[in-house]
């Protein structure tokens, strides 16, 4: 399918002003700010500002016609992910759709707009004693649509799964002008296709999400965290294996280097396996009994127990590595996906190729998951380039994949983000969905697939 002209900047710049103006309002678009409204070091030409749907839909059809390459913004936290945009010409701000449109706390469904910041909605929730049960660690400007179309999840995913589990309904504007829902608002829907999946972390690529349905969960009574520390990565899996044979489902289970953990003192030790525990009282110590009756062959040291304040700073230090982008400057944050019995192994070649070119690393892991965060910091590009070029080459002989989740433009152009080679099925299955929807490839073009 033949993509659409492009427009030509700054040639076309007037036109796309006056006729957002026209079709629009002056009110509602502005030209851009090169220090504030800069898109991963691309500076865009206007600012549009979207108070509904409909206005979502209507910018993204006077863009399609003209060739615009257009970049949703919630938040604006999460638009480090993925390839520096060829250019942008329109920022598109979602931060006005923020309400909450319906909430059942007796059937545990919520449906909320896309700009709607996810903390408050945690927070709105808490007083009912309900919570979502994606725990992504996240800056307060984060949104709820901008979670969701980048697929964040946080520790909770050990025992709840991701957004795909959750979302039970997603309402979406096209570039042909189209407001598109699927789903509903409960929890047992089948009519139609599943069109919710395949907005789950596609960056906005296929349309822009207008409004998310979730599924709720009750805040546990009780929950409690064990830290066992561990002499090596290859221990820790042996332990998951251990842990996961246990008749309970937990609510975390994460590898983590003890650099990572400002407040713990592990001398000699590589870090803990750390497992969180949901429950009653009485349930939590039953199942923190049994977890102490596997653990002492593997553990490097007793376990420590965590509760309260605690318990809440050692997860915001244990998953800092997702927290994207990080406030140094030059780190560079890889993201590993393999199974969960090689987690040793990823975790093996990031040291030995960390020492190898004389780079300091740190990680972090979804044990149960086998998701392996790291952190590798240089000034040097040429460096950071052969790191991740030959630690993908060693994961994708494993199977598994490597992206780049965070880094400066130059390490992303340098190595490249996705690591998928251009004749491979899945990019091809990618490109032929998003031609589909997005025929010009004007949403976040270039920064995930392009037509």
């Amino acid at each position: 399918m033949a993509s659409l002209p492009l427009v030509e900047p700054p040639q076309s710049q007037a036109e796309l002003r006056h006729v957002l103006v026209s079709e629009l309002s002056p009110e509602v678009v502005r030209l851009a700010n090169a220090d504030e409204d800069a898109i991963d070091g691309v500076v865009p030409a206007l600012c549009v500002s979207a108070k509904s749907a409909d206005v979502v839909a209507t910018v993204l059809t006077i863009c399609a016609r003209l060739g615009a390459v257009v970049v949703p913004r919630g938040g604006g936290s999460h638009l480090h992910l993925g390839t520096p945009p060829e250019r942008v010409d329109v920022v598109l701000e979602l931060h006005e759709l923020d309400q909450v449109i319906e909430y059942r706390p007796d059937d545990l469904t919520l449906a909320v707009a896309t700009g709607t910041r996810f903390l408050d909605v945690q927070r709105m929730l808490a007083e009912s004693g309900q919570m979502l049960a994606l725990d992504p660690l996240v800056d307060a400007s984060s949104t709820v649509g901008g979670v969701v179309a980048t697929n964040r999840s946080g520790p909770r995913r050990a025992g709840l799964g991701t957004a795909r589990d959750h979302i039970i309904g997603i309402e979406v504007a096209g570039v042909d002008g189209s407001v598109t829902k699927s789903g509903g608002m409960v929890v047992k829907n089948v009519t139609g296709y599943d069109l919710s999946k395949a907005h789950i972390g596609a960056l906005g690529t296929l349309g822009v999400i207008t409004r998310v349905n979730l599924k709720t969960f009750p805040i546990p009574a009780v929950e409690t965290t064990l830290a066992i520390p561990v002499p090596d990565p290859a221990s820790a899996v042996r332990l998951v294996d251990l842990l996961a044979d246990l008749p309970f489902t937990c609510s975390a289970l994460d590898l983590v280097q003890q650099e990572l953990l400002q407040d713990m003192h592990l001398e000699g030790s590589w870090g803990v396996l750390a497992i969180r525990i949901p429950g009653t009282e009485d349930g939590v110590k039953e199942k923190l009994s049994m977890v102490r009756g596997v653990i002492d062959i593997e553990a490097d040291g007793e376990p420590i127990e965590l509760h309260d304040a605690a318990q809440k700073r050692f997860w915001r230090d244990a998953d800092i590595l997702a927290r994207l982008p990080l406030t140094d400057p030059i780190a560079t944050i890889c993201l590993m996906s393999g199974l969960s019995t090689q987690v040793a192994s990823m975790l093996g070649s990031v040291k030995e190729l960390g020492d190898d070119l004389g780079l300091g690393t740190v990680s972090s892991a979804r044990a149960l998951h086998g998701v392996v965060r790291v952190s590798v910091t240089s000034q040097s590009v040429s460096l950071v380039r052969e790191f991740v070029m030959r630690l993908r080459t060693r994961i994708q002989k494993l199977g598994g994949s490597l992206i780049i989740e965070s880094s400066t433009g130059e390490v992303k152009r340098a190595v490249g983000v996705w690591g998928v080679p251009p004749d491979s099925s899945a990019l091809k299955a990618m490109t032929a969905l998003r031609r589909s929807f997005d025929p010009g490839g004007i949403i976040n073009r270039g920064r995930y697939v392009t037509p």
